[in-house]
């Protein structure tokens, strides 16, 4: 299955599949989208953005027949409501009426939503819900991208819900709430707030260098943001904003984290959850919208597919229906008559056409009985091919798990050794590939950086991830008793995870 990412300038995407709750990714690539194709999400030159992504998914061998879409837009409307409980499709619509009467929004729009807990004492028998509005024009040209590149859509879905699937995955992230989310783009900024284990809001700001009197606007955008975000939270009673993870394009990690310690608050790239495979040949991060969507959706507290929820689409269908019973009407007149003209021949007839009938009849119950043999068959069949392919699956799963080579562990001691830096603990994941080394010591918060590079340059790594560092690597004033004495304040950094490179590459 392919997954699309879709902001205005570029489109990333993935191909994977989620099978027992394992998320493999085969391959990807990133498609730069020429200016005015897509506007705030609206897909507005439907054959030239279908050709260009034709051209590139055939280059890179990547076509599917099925496909998923992701994508995000300032025209998205977000508002949390208190609905009473239903089930089904009696409880979705609850939501659009209460959507439509407090946002006062038409049926031009899909109205998704997510549960995300009780509505509380003073609403009993009520609950808490993130409704979204989208335009349906959007959601519209979309079906009509897919249809024209002849793949089957089967899913389009928010932003923001594709990457709460990631973040709510790493059950560390629960400490850390209220927890806020960041994409960073050269175009825009991806903000989705995290309260009390859920997603609490979202936001999709376009950015620019017109809009900011600094040399890096987008880190003048984040720290705007960030600071909007935070009051939000503490307008609805919330703490603050202590923790922000960060992904997307982040060109210099070490920048944003040292603009944030202004803020107090502690910023750190987006983990790889445990269930992902496959990611060694690319940035996860960047592509982490993408693989969010392929995440299966809890059916019993959200509807958030937008193929399923859009309005303006039933009530074409509705319309449509309509069209045909007026003609069916007009048809039924017209075959009155010509049944009133022919009533006499069926009548000298009917007695050769009934015994034709019996005879008919009997001739299906015995094909019943072939065919219903025949199914028993057919299930026993897909039960074997099943079977066989979640063998294959398995199969593939152990001949491509990584290994690590003495050689391998030896240069990333070479490294360390070098740098003067120790560490408390270390350990090989077997499951994802992963080498991490635990409370590493250097002398200077520019180490850090320095230890990233030299790993990643060697010639056996692919990636190198880390949660961020604590200390300054100078001496500090602390009171003990009735003095002050200076202390050394190390430089450690809590975690980092090496990513070997395939074999051959």
């Amino acid at each position: 299955m392919l997954s699309f990412d879709f902001s205005d300038r570029q489109i990333n995407i993935v191909k994977g599949d989620n099978a027992a709750n394992k998320i493999r990714i085969d391959n990807s690539i990133t498609v730069q989208v020429p200016e005015d194709m897509i506007v705030n999400g609206e897909v507005i030159q439907l054959s030239g953005l279908s050709d260009l992504l034709l051209t590139s998914l055939k280059s890179e061998q990547m076509m599917d027949r099925d496909a998923v879409v992701t994508f995000s837009s300032s025209n998205i409307v977000f508002k949390e409501l208190i609905v009473p409980k239903a089930k089904g499709s009696e409880f979705l619509q609850m939501v659009q009426n209460h959507m439509s009467q407090e946002m006062g929004i038409s049926d031009e729009y899909a109205i998704s939503y997510t549960v995300v807990g009780e509505a509380g004492q003073d609403n009993p028998g009520a609950v808490k819900v993130l409704a979204t509005a989208c335009p349906s024009s959007i959601v519209e040209g979309f079906r009509k991208l897919f249809t024209v590149m002849n793949i089957n859509l089967r899913s389009v879905n928010i932003g923001c819900n594709s990457i709460s699937r990631i973040v709510l995955a790493d059950k560390s992230n629960v400490d850390k709430m209220p927890l806020l989310v960041c994409q960073l783009d050269n175009n825009f900024l991806g903000l989705t707030l995290f309260e009390n284990g859920q997603m609490a809001f979202a936001r999709y700001v376009p950015i620019s260098p017109d809009e900011f009197d600094a040399d890096d606007y987008v880190l003048e955008a984040l720290n705007e943001n960030i600071f909007r975000m935070e009051q939000f939270n503490k307008a609805r009673g919330g703490s603050g904003l202590a923790n922000v993870v960060l992904y997307g394009f982040i060109e210099d990690y070490m920048k944003i984290v040292d603009a944030l310690d202004g803020l107090d608050i502690k910023a750190s790239v987006l983990g790889l959850p445990a269930q992902i495979t496959g990611y060694e040949n690319f940035e996860f991060t960047v592509f982490a919208n993408a693989i969010g969507a392929l995440y299966r959706r809890n059916k019993q507290t959200e509807r958030i597919n937008l193929l399923e929820v859009d309005r303006s689409t039933s009530k074409d269908q509705s319309a449509g229906i309509s069209s045909m019973l007026t003609t069916a009407g007009i048809l039924a007149a017209a075959s009155a008559i010509l049944i009133a003209a022919a009533t006499g021949f069926i009548r000298l007839k009917a007695a050769a056409i009934d015994k034709e009938t019996e005879g008919v009849k009997q001739e299906c119950e015995e094909l019943q009985k072939i065919v219903d043999a025949n199914q028993v068959l057919h299930n026993r069949m897909d039960i074997i091919v099943n079977y066989t392919n979640y063998v294959k699956t398995v199969q593939l799963d152990i001949d491509t798990q990584p290994l690590l080579a003495q050689d391998k562990y030896d240069k990333i001691e070479g490294v360390l050794k070098d740098m003067d830096a120790t560490y408390e603990s270390a350990g090989f994941e077997l499951k994802d590939g992963t080498y991490t080394i635990n409370k590493i010591t250097v002398k200077e918060q520019d180490d850090v950086k320095k230890l990233v590079d030299a790993l990643t340059e060697l010639d056996c790594v692919a990636y190198v991830n880390y949660t961020g560092y604590s200390g300054t690597g100078e001496k500090v004033e602390v009171n003990t008793g009735d003095k002050k004495e200076e202390k050394d304040d190390p430089v450690i950094i809590d975690s980092l995870g090496v990513i070997f490179m395939e074999e051959g590459e």
